[in-house]
């Protein structure tokens, strides 16, 4: 087994993951705020496990998998928490996760190795992005609802601009699967 710093940081993503989605749904402004520094946490994790493999030749097979795997456990958290707090509906978190689950059945079925592509980068960046954001917003509202700014922040994450990038993350999600198809 190749138990080396880059699979320890993935693996621990895999804990963040879950320590991320109890917090966030504990409608408790701090816990909420610690599930924001979670997810922070499990994104640079996400950065630092490719460098480190990288930079010290501490690649493995292992890494490879459970390197996305992570990932995708972390995103999946988010958007099924999303899900349950009314932020985007149960259709988009199905496809992101369907697209997930193929990526990874391909990438354990193949017989070559298939490379993470500069595209799938790209998403899993913008997915993040989109995330951090999200989060930002629902810990700032959790923890000043009475305010005039927290009540326009409410109303935009319950619009259709909302809903209209989080479409725009599922059609770059369903994009990625299609060139992994190719491949």
């Amino acid at each position: 087994m190749d138990i080396n710093l880059p699979n320890i940081l993935s693996a621990s993503r895999l804990a963040i993951s879950f320590l991320f989605f109890i917090f966030i749904l504990s409608n408790q402004p701090y816990l909420q705020l610690i599930a924001l520094i979670l997810f922070v946490i499990g994104s640079i994790t996400d950065y630092l496990d490719g460098y480190i493999a990288r930079k010290f030749n501490l690649t493995s097979n292992l890494g490879k998998f459970l390197d996305p795997l992570a990932d995708k456990f972390l995103t999946t958290a988010a958007f099924a928490s999303f899900v349950i707090m009314n932020l985007i509906p149960l259709w988009m978190l199905i496809l992101v996760v369907a697209r997930d689950l193929t990526t990874t059945f391909m990438r354990t079925k193949s017989e070559k190795s298939i490379i993470t592509s500069k595209i799938a980068k790209i998403k899993t960046t913008i997915q993040m992005l989109f995330i951090f954001f999200t989060l930002l917003l629902v810990v700032y509202v959790n923890f000043f609802p009475l305010q005039d700014l927290s009540n326009k922040i409410n109303d935009f994450l319950h619009s259709i601009y909302y809903d209209i990038l989080m479409f725009f993350i599922v059609i770059l999600t369903l994009w990625t699967l299609l060139d992994y198809s190719k491949r």
